[in-house]
């Protein structure tokens, strides 16, 4: 419906046909009229209704409605764990608005998980409350009853370091026995490949798992990923050794027809736990000596070991970057 209003001309939408009759739409419209005959805006009494709506809301539904955004943006794997901790938000909070949400209820309820020793579930379930209140605050009130609690309310997460072989000669074995051809192999060793190729990337395995081919360029020997995937806010920029370009080559045929460059046979991500599996087939105890994440320890004591204050190296800076990890070292905090 065309109107005037203030000195402006304006447009109101009642909907969409077949899904809103003509009768209903005549209907509306004649509401609308009533309302500007009260002196008011239409278009603006839509929109208040839309947030009065929005602030009825329960927790539970705005948690579900951010779900399905999550879902067009991530990969299953990913939202594996994004569907556990909402699913431990709803269970206490899905049924509440959240403006009645207190921050003494979320503290409360956050400790409950100290008391187990699930730190790292804690601080994953509250941020996932915050970014669904961020996503709800439709009045730009800026009420989030999840933003982040000062250091002396909650007990400081301290992460364990993984198990990683740092000793020169012990590295070396390791790279060897990675290399080796693997009896037992299926697939033609796609699990071989992949930990190899995290082995000359040193990203997190699950950044290796959720790696598709639209984010490599062989040629300029470059693997651009997204920001979310390697937890920053901006893109991240891999640099790749001609090793792994080799391995991605190989790769490409067997997997180019897929989403993901390591998949699983089902084509899903490759697991932490597959990579695992082959170090402990190889005689590592992953829980003790090295696990798929620890090439990035190994990568960085070896590296930051081998440099003193005076720049005397013990390794040679040009062969390191032929691994296609010197130029990675300054993103390695």
């Amino acid at each position: 419906m065309a109107y005037r209003f203030g000195g402006r001309q304006k447009e109101l939408a009642f909907g969409t046909y077949p899904a809103t009759t003509l009768i209903a739409a005549r209907g509306k419209r004649d509401a609308a009229k009533q309302l500007m005959a009260k002196g008011i805006d239409p278009g603006v009494a839509k929109q208040e209704t839309k947030r009065e709506q929005a602030a009825a809301r329960s927790f539970g539904e705005w948690a579900d409605e951010w779900m399905e955004k999550q879902r067009t943006e991530y990969d299953r794997k990913t939202m594996a764990g994004k569907d556990r901790y909402v699913g431990y938000l709803k269970a206490e909070f899905g049924s509440r608005l959240i403006p009645a949400i207190t921050r003494g209820d979320v503290l409360f309820y956050l400790r409950t998980y100290e008391n187990t020793g699930k730190l790292e579930t804690r601080d994953r379930v509250r941020s996932t409350g915050a970014q669904i209140c961020i996503y709800a605050d439709a009045h730009g009130s800026d009420y989030n009853p999840f933003r982040k609690f000062a250091k002396e309310q909650l007990i400081a997460t301290r992460s364990e370091p993984r198990p990683a072989l740092i000793g020169d000669t012990d590295v070396a074995k390791l790279m060897q026995a990675i290399a080796a051809p693997f009896e037992r192999a299926r697939f033609d060793d796609v699990v071989g490949h992949a930990l190899r190729f995290i082995s000359l990337t040193v990203v997190r395995p699950g950044e290796l798992a959720t790696a598709e081919w639209s984010e490599f360029n062989c040629d300029n020997a470059r693997w651009t990923a997204l920001g979310e995937k390697m937890k920053m806010e901006h893109e991240h920029v891999v640099p790749l050794s001609q090793q792994a370009v080799a391995i991605l080559e190989a790769v490409r045929k067997l997997t180019s027809h897929r989403q993901f460059v390591f998949p699983c046979s089902r084509d899903s991500p490759i697991s932490d736990n597959t990579l695992n599996k082959r170090l402990r087939d190889l005689g590592y105890d992953t829980s003790e000596q090295h696990c798929a994440h620890g090439f990035r320890t190994t990568f960085s004591t070896l590296l930051n070991g081998e440099c003193d204050r005076d720049e005397n190296k013990k390794w040679d800076g040009a062969a390191v970057a032929d691994r296609g990890t010197g130029k990675a070292a300054a993103t390695l905090g």
